[in-house]
């Protein structure tokens, strides 16, 4: 049933609107304006019949854009009423509102324009599958009033579902191009490439539009252009197809490839259709073989092997240099013969038999044979392949002398170790015996039955691979190892072994052979050696090595508690050593050590350092207190007599104590510490003890910086000579003086000669001070007697290390020639202690000296170790009254006569005698009654510098120069 709405007549209904259609369309030919009603109606149908037959649906919309007549061949054509689409607009029925055509088509139905084949998708389905749509239309007016648009519109849906296939197919086969790994070019007959894949980048660097409109052949290398060259004309006069053309194509960045062209002609496009595959891999694969190959025939020919391929047929088909050698023909003479044409006296041969029992079994074969073709032992290993036989072989002649030499050796070897004095053994992987030689038999007492199978540690107790699992985790070899082995009647010896022990591949333990040194004796010469390095050897204490390794271990053990380190120095030791000689100085010292010894705990230690110095050292619970105690202990011990060869000695000591942690916490800075306490203890009268104080330690500071600057005084003049004048008591005349140094320090002012004359002799400075307060003495006295014409006696004191210099009678001489002093105006002081140091050589040097004309004399004497004895022995001319002895206080013993007896003694030796310190007019009266010779003291001058001296002289009378 038609459901469309019939139009009245005149009415602008649907035939009004296929009237406008037909007109405006054209969609029938040209004909009159109808004249009657029949006539419209006639054309009426043949509109509508015109439409029937058309693929196209004639639609209206009105001024909302909504349908409002669809004709009937709708539902013909897709099967759709049209009464279903009346009433909705165009929006309605797409599906996609911002497709492109449609929104065209929105804008120009806003603007009242017409429009022609807008094409979307539309829902204009009965069973709702989309459809495309193609829809062309024009506004329509009436008395230039807008009434909506009119149309046709054609179903499209096969034709873009068509082009969709299409362009689908199209896009895979594009895909199919540009995705291919081999370049696909389409090229015309000159070569011009108009068309190439992505491919080009790949292979040759180039973006396709960069070979676009360039000929194939600008690509190839130059040297293989001429064969691509005639590609083209063999295409048109043979063939339609060229197939894997190879040649070189140069890419953008320089790099050579290999390509492979097949191309085809098409006559119908007049175009080449090309693909170019890349061979690069494949050329540098067969590049490598060739290489492999040539580094193999190279193997082949550097091995020390005679090497042979045959294939199955016993055809030769490589050989080396070797073998050709050693058949004796030439190489390209053997290849492709069979092997009884290369070698025929192989056939008789054994060597033929196990070459073809290995091609006939397949199997590797190995032995070893004596060649009598060529008299020789040969080794050959025959390995079978697909294509035959690899045989190689070598001259094992000299290994096989050499295998006989080894067994002889071996032999020789075996009687070797039978007659060694050395002991052996061989053991097993369990570490039982398997053979021993007879030395090692006398070195333990079994025989040979009683060892063999027996584990090594009935032998060696303590040797550390006398075990299978020890053997199996020590080194290969152990040599110069030591152990003890117990003798069969039970004690020890000391045994040096030289051992090798013997592996599989997977390390584990096969054998053990060693070879076994009695070092009995060593070990006891070296135990003898260790008590002397660690042992003094006059009193058996320990010595300075033991004792710093002994107190470190006493030190780490105490856990921060207190220790007492004692520093011990015999008091006038050296009296005991000169008067009475060393051996009772060595009775001394030892009953010394002894004594120190009982008086301490056992776990204390007592060494001894050197000389009459001693250390204890001892943990102390209670701190200083503690170390008092045990100091007094050891002063009660030392203070009982000593009797040496009948004679009773008395020793005292000095102590310096140093407690840890708190004076020290290493054994060094504890040392000093007790050594500086050490000397303040001496130094404040002996046969004391001091603890450790830091001033000590600022003192001994200070000392170090007087010691440094003591080093560069001389050189910096800081050093100058005070005089004190010596009268003759007899006519009380300026006779002399005595020369006094004095040290000028550039920051602490004058410095005492007490503080740094005992420096400079320690540190062996005092030579040089010395030998320039000699020449600076003689230079001013010289100066001082041209300048007043007067004798003066010079007084310059000698240190001890001077005396002992054997150069010192050359440089008195060589300063009194330099100066031009007269030498019996030169007197040199020398002290007590510095006369007895070492006898043997004062008395040498003293009596050199005399004979320059020289006076010599002792100063300060009766304070040190006064005995006439060296008084008679050493040439003297003078003694020295010490001050001690002039100014005794009242209620000593009277002076004058000890005086007397002093100056009569000293005449009686034919001495003169000085006195030193004269400070008053009764000591100088004195002195006088009792015929001292000189004097000199405060009470005629102190000691002058070099210009108060010489004012000091230019105010005594004139006196007359001594001749």
């Amino acid at each position: 049933m038609d459901t469309n709405p019939q139009p009245k007549p005149g009415s602008n209904g649907p035939q009004t609107a296929l009237r406008q259609l037909a007109d405006s369309a054209s969609m029938l030919a040209w004909m009159p304006e109808p004249r009657s009603e029949e006539e419209l109606r006639r054309r009426e149908e043949r509109l509508r019949s015109l439409m029937d037959l058309s693929t196209d649906w004639y639609w209206e919309t009105d001024e909302d854009d909504r349908f409002t007549f669809i004709s009937d061949s709708m539902q013909r054509l897709i099967g759709l009423h049209p009464s279903i689409i009346i009433g909705k607009t165009r929006l309605d029925l797409a599906i996609d509102h911002s497709h492109p055509d449609l929104v065209k088509c929105c804008e120009k139905v806003a603007r009242r324009e017409p429009f022609r084949n807008i094409q979307y998708a539309t829902n204009l389905s009965a069973n709702g599958v989309m459809r495309y749509t193609s829809i062309s239309g024009e506004p329509v007016f009436e008395d230039e009033v807008f009434r909506g648009y009119r149309g046709v519109g054609r179903d499209v849906t096969a034709e873009v579902d068509v082009a969709t296939q299409l362009s689908l197919l199209a896009a895979e086969n594009k895909a199919l191009v540009e995705n291919s790994l081999d370049i696909m070019m389409l090229f015309d007959k000159t070569g011009k490439i108009l068309r190439v894949n992505e491919a080009v980048m790949d292979v040759l660097g180039y973006q396709p539009v960069e070979v676009l409109g360039k000929r194939y052949l600008d690509f190839i290398v130059a040297e293989d252009r001429e064969k691509t060259r005639t590609i083209g004309a063999r295409l048109n006069r043979d063939t339609n197809t060229i197939r894997d053309v190879e040649f070189r194509c140069a890419c953008k960045d320089g790099r050579v490839v290999h390509l492979s062209l097949s191309v085809r002609w098409s006559d119908d496009r007049r175009l080449t259709y090309a693909t170019a595959r890349d061979l690069t891999g494949r050329y540098r694969a067969r590049a490598e073989l060739d290489k492999s190959n040539k580094r193999l025939f190279s193997m082949l020919e550097s091995i020390g092997d005679a090497f042979v391929a045959i294939d199955r047929e016993w055809r030769v088909t490589y050989v080396n240099r070797r073998t050709a050698r050693f058949i004796g023909r030439r190489r390209d003479a053997l290849i492709g013969k069979t092997l009884w044409e290369a070698a025929p006296e192989l056939l008789t041969s054994s060597v033929f038999a196990y070459c073809r029992k290995a091609m006939e079994t397949r199997r590797n074969t190995f032995f070893e044979v004596y060649y009598e073709a060529a008299h020789t032992w040969i080794e050959v290993r025959a390995y079978p392949y697909d294509g035959g036989l690899s045989v190689f072989f070598h001259d094992i002649s000299a290994r096989r002398a050499a295998e006989r030499t080894i067994r002889q050796s071996e032999q020789r070897l075996r009687e070797v170790i039978e007659l060694t004095p050395a002991g052996y053994l061989l053991a097993d992987a369990q570490s039982r015996l398997v053979a021993v030689n007879p030395a090692l038999c006398d070195l333990s007492g079994y025989s040979e039955e009683e060892l063999i199978g027996e584990s090594m540690t009935r032998l060696f107790p303590s040797y550390p691979g006398a075990s299978a699992a020890s053997v199996q985790e020590n080194a290969a070899s152990a040599h110069g190892m030591e152990a003890t082995l117990r003798h069969k009647h039970g004690h020890l010896c000391y045994v040096l072994i030289n051992a090798n022990t013997f592996r599989d591949a997977e390390k584990n333990t096969l054998s053990l052979t060693a070879f076994v040194t009695d070092i009995t004796q060593r070990k006891q010469a070296e135990a003898r050696l260790e008590q002397l390095a660690t042992r003094d050897v006059l009193t058996g204490l320990p010595n300075r090595a033991a004792l710093n390794e002994q107190l470190q271990s006493m030190l780490d053990a105490s856990q921060q508690q207190s220790v007492a380190i004692m520093f011990i120095d015999l008091d006038r030791f050296k009296e005991v050593n000169d008067s009475m000689g060393h051996e009772p100085g060595d009775v001394l010292l030892r009953e010394v050590a002894c004594r120190l010894q009982k008086s301490t705990r056992p776990n204390d230690i007592v060494a001894r350092l050197g000389g009459d110095e001693f250390v204890v050292a001892a943990p102390c619970s209670k701190g200083a207190e503690s170390a008092a105690k045990i100091v007094g202990k050891l002063f009660a011990a030392l203070a009982a007599p000593v009797d040496i060869a009948g004679q009773e000695v008395f020793v005292g000591a000095s102590i310096g104590i140093s407690m840890f942690p708190q004076d020290g916490q290493t054994k060094e800075l504890l040392f000093q510490n007790a050594d500086t306490a050490m000397y303040r203890a001496k130094a404040a009268g002996r046969n004391g003890y001091r603890f450790f104080e830091a001033e000590m330690s600022v003192e001994a500071k200070t000392r170090m910086a007087l010691e440094h600057a003591l080093r560069r005084a001389l050189e910096r003049g800081e050093f100058e000579l005070h005089y004190q004048p010596r009268l003759d008591l007899k006519t009380m005349a300026i006779v002399g003086m005595e020369a006094l140094i004095r040290w000028n320090h550039p920051q602490l002012g004058r410095v005492s000669p007490l503080q740094f004359i005992p420096i400079a002799e320690e540190r062996g400075l005092i030579e040089a001070i010395g030998q320039w307060v000699l020449e600076e003495a003689c230079t001013q006295t010289r100066r001082l007697m041209d300048k007043f014409g007067r004798s003066l006696r010079l007084s310059v004191n000698l240190s001890a290390r001077q005396l002992r210099s054997a150069d010192l009678p050359q440089q008195v001489a060589a300063c009194l020639n330099k100066t031009g002093l007269p030498a019996h105006l030169l007197e040199l002081e020398l002290t007590e202690s510095a006369l007895i140091e070492d006898m043997e050589i004062s008395t040498a040097v003293l009596k050199e000296l005399k004979t320059l004309g020289i006076s010599l004399s002792v100063d300060d004497f009766g304070t040190g170790y006064s005995a006439l004895a060296y008084l008679r022995r050493f040439p003297l001319d003078t003694l020295k009254l010490d001050r001690s002895f002039v100014n005794q206080e009242n209620g000593e013993i009277d002076s004058l006569k000890f005086i007397k007896a002093f100056v009569d003694l000293a005449h009686a030796l034919n001495l003169s005698v000085v006195a030193e310190g004269v400070e008053t007019k009764e000591t100088l009266q004195c002195l006088r009654e009792a015929s001292c010779d000189e004097a000199q003291g405060y009470l005629f001058a102190r000691p002058l510098p070099f210009n108060a001296l010489e004012e000091f002289l230019s105010r005594l009378p004139a006196h007359e120069p001594n001749h």
